[in-house]
């Protein structure tokens, strides 16, 4: 297994990507029918979306690492060590449970109720999840959450065994991603402010 291995959706590259080329083509078009001022709301409006959506759905991630687990959320990051887990839920988003608090990761949310119908004891073959007592639809390995799930669950008892798991928590805030979003705040109040 690498050292670090960094879990993220791919489809919210995709999006921010379609969102960019979306904007760029209207800013153009505003320019290009003369409208600078139209043009240069746009790009204010469009520099505010992408640090919103950057800040709440392109950079949540986690990141497993050979002595615990990383969550990055818009605000805050929890380093959580393999020994503090107790258990992991995916009832609503992956969560990671320790007598210190629930930790829920942004970047791995669980599915609807539908997903349940497309399950199949297939899905399951391999992935370590037939010892759980319960296996719920958001455990299924084509969900996000359930991707998580088994990366943890894997890399946790890897860890275990070759005792480079710790029992550290800490905790900060991510400024940079706070300034982000005050920013961009700003950005879309002064186009109601604008005359």
């Amino acid at each position: 297994m690498p050292k670090n291995y960094t879990f993220r959706p791919t489809s919210n590259w995709i999006y921010l990507s379609l969102i960019v080329a979306v904007e760029i083509w209207v800013v153009l078009t505003f320019a290009f029918a003369g409208k600078s001022d139209a043009a240069v709301a746009s790009i204010l409006n469009s520099v505010a979306i992408d640090l919103l959506f950057w800040v709440f759905v392109a950079y949540p991630k986690i990141v497993f690492t050979d002595s615990g687990i990383r969550i990055y959320n818009p605000w805050q990051r929890f380093s959580i060590g393999w020994l503090l887990v107790e258990e992991f839920e995916t009832r609503y988003t992956f969560t990671v449970q320790t007598d210190k608090g629930n930790f829920r990761a942004w970047a791995a949310t669980a599915p609807g109720r539908f997903t349940a119908r497309s399950m199949h004891d297939s899905d399951l073959r391999g992935t370590g999840l037939s010892e759980r007592k319960v296996i719920s639809p958001s455990d299924n390995p084509r969900t996000d959450s359930g991707v998580a799930l088994i990366l943890a669950m894997k890399r946790r008892d890897q860890a275990i065994l070759d005792k480079t798991a710790n029992g550290e928590l800490t905790k900060n805030i991510s400024w940079l991603n706070l300034t982000f979003t005050v920013c961009a705040t700003a950005l879309v109040l002064a186009n109601f402010i604008h005359v």
